[in-house]
């Protein structure tokens, strides 16, 4: 899975350090940047600078804003507050770890539901096929039986006996074709199976 990006706003040397010693105790950290022009990121932890959380909003994406607003809610939408008291960097690492879980959730969730819509195309042509297979193999039948029998006639002249094996031989090649269909359901039915089982996955890891 791709690797999430944090944007970290700041003119404090100090709280940048506290953010990023923080997330080095952890595990599978996202790639942290400083640079206020650097995006697309995924989210913004703001804190110590006099930068308007408008300039981030535009984005539309998550923000964590530090203050000492003492948590009450922020005026902006999709800003979450957490108070400057003692632990922060500690409660912005688990709230922030919290919305790139469930981002990237979402995100795989979307993502199977786009490849099982394409499957179903996909399955619904494999259906078509096998449900003409037997009219085709019919008419192959009877193209390659009667191909074969005027071939039997001597007194046919060089160029329709020449159009003759043409037919034969083209029939020959189509039935070759149709007989690679022979696994195509069982084929549709475990990709079938397989993309039930992500889309379930993508379903569960969401909740």
């Amino acid at each position: 899975m791709e690797r999430p990006t944090v944007l970290i706003v700041s003119d404090d040397a100090e709280f940048l350090r506290a953010i990023y010693s923080r997330w080095q105790t952890e595990g599978n950290s996202p790639a942290l940047l400083t640079d206020e022009g650097a995006h697309p990121f995924d989210l913004a932890i703001v804190g110590g600078t006099r930068l308007s959380l408008d300039t981030l909003q535009r984005f539309a994406k998550p923000i964590i804003h530090v203050s000492r607003s003492n948590g009450h809610p922020s005026q902006f939408t999709g800003v979450i507050e957490i108070p400057d008291v003692d632990g922060w960097p500690d409660l912005v690492v688990t709230v922030a770890k919290h919305i790139l879980e469930r981002d990237q959730a979402v995100s795989a969730l979307a993502r199977s539901v786009e490849n099982h819509l394409h499957l179903e195309r996909e399955t619904s042509l494999g259906r078509y096929i096998l449900e003409m297979r037997h009219n085709l193999n019919n008419a192959l039948t009877s193209i390659l039986g009667n191909s074969e029998l005027m071939l039997m006639d001597e007194s046919l002249s060089p160029n329709l006996r020449l159009q003759l094996e043409t037919i034969r031989n083209m029939g020959m090649r189509m039935n070759e074709i149709m007989q690679r269909f022979s696994s195509l359901q069982k084929e549709i039915q475990l990709a079938e199976q397989q993309t039930a089982n992500k889309l379930a996955r993508g379903l569960a890891s969401s909740i």
